[in-house]
């Protein structure tokens, strides 16, 4: 299986977390791992299988007007786009909900299968109206949409126009690794 990740930047998040568990977890197994994030890799904090290509557009920059997240966000889909066409995955998934827009938008007419997986309940992190709308729309354009509750999945049926919305709670890693930094119990915070 030959499988590329999508998400905004590998830093200490529980999404990113989840991510790196999931893709070495599949590297492990002997697949195929790309994982492609927004920012650089000078924030990546999970350690990867070292099977794992990691390509880091480093394209996260803050926009100071509409017409420059136009331009960013086009050349954040055409790299992604690019990308895509070079690695040719059996299957793109997405982590979060503007990596699961700009996949939608860059896989267009590829024929690759394109997942979108949103790790957080939708209506408790508004996006801001234009990503909103974007979600609204460009959804229909994934193959599937993960949500993690039955809640979040019937949200994302009714506010977007996403196709197949299966329900797939985060992967927990047993046992839990124990390293530092470590606090002691008997210290209040």
């Amino acid at each position: 299986m030959k499988l590329l990740l999508f998400i905004h930047s590998l830093s200490s998040g529980g999404a990113e977390r989840v991510s790196t568990n999931l893709a070495n977890y599949w590297a492990d197994k002997g697949w195929q791992i790309t994982i492609v994030s927004m920012t650089g890799c000078e924030q990546d904090f999970y350690q990867l299988h070292p099977s794992i290509q990691r390509i880091a557009f480093s394209l996260n920059t803050e926009s100071t007007s509409l017409l420059a997240a136009d331009n960013s966000n086009y050349q954040r889909i055409q790299a992604l786009r690019n990308v895509l066409k070079q690695q040719q995955p059996d299957v793109a998934l997405a982590i979060m909900a503007t990596a699961n827009i700009l996949l939608a938008l860059a896989a267009r007419g590829l024929n690759i299968p394109v997942i979108g997986s949103e790790r957080t309940p939708p209506p408790m992190l508004p996006l801001g109206r234009a990503w909103e709308w974007l979600r609204k729309r460009s959804y229909r354009h994934l193959d599937a949409v993960t949500a993690l509750t039955e809640k979040s999945a019937r949200w994302l049926k009714a506010e977007t126009c996403a196709q197949y919305v299966p329900i797939i709670p985060n992967a927990v890693t047993y046992p839990i690794a124990n390293h530092p930094p470590r606090v002691s119990p008997d210290i209040a915070i």
